[in-house]
């Protein structure tokens, strides 16, 4: 009897662990700022059917390790850069990111990412992040960026 409560009590516990520890994995409900910090560099690989210009580019970042990223820029008016980003972790995670900025000058940006979710970890990631780009032909990119995320 000893015995068969023991198993019971362990396959119970190795349950409560399988089912705690994806939650641990992700963000609770309060979640909690963690730094995130990077760079990436790329080049111009097209335009989107949407008008936006592609820049697809690799890079090293605190959270999700060596990525690969696709950004989709629109032009506006004055300098002004807006549009979205998708990350991909190693491990084939994903961080969404909407962002929005403003040329300082020919050849560099600044602005802000706004991190919008993801996928597997960062499922219910938020945040607001700076970055600066600078870009020495129009084509090719290099990006510094750091700031809270949350998930």
């Amino acid at each position: 009897m000893w015995k068969r409560t023991s198993l019971t009590m362990a396959g119970l516990g190795l349950a409560l662990l399988a089912f705690a520890l994806p939650m641990q994995i992700r963000a609770d409900v309060d979640g909690s700022d963690r730094p995130l910090k990077g760079l990436a560099a790329g080049a111009v690989t097209g335009i989107d059917s949407s008008g936006a210009v592609v820049v697809e580019a690799t890079g090293n970042s605190t959270h999700l390790g060596s990525f690969t990223r696709t950004e989709y820029i629109y032009f506006g008016p004055n300098g002004a850069i807006s549009g979205n980003l998708i990350f991909k972790a190693a491990n084939g995670d994903e961080l969404w990111a909407d962002f929005s900025g403003q040329f300082t000058s020919l050849t560099t940006a600044e602005g802000t990412y706004t991190i919008t979710g993801g996928t597997g970890r960062f499922s219910d990631a938020t945040g607001s992040v700076t970055f600066a780009a600078t870009t020495p032909d129009g084509i090719h990119a290099a990006v510094s960026f750091e700031g809270p995320i949350n998930y």
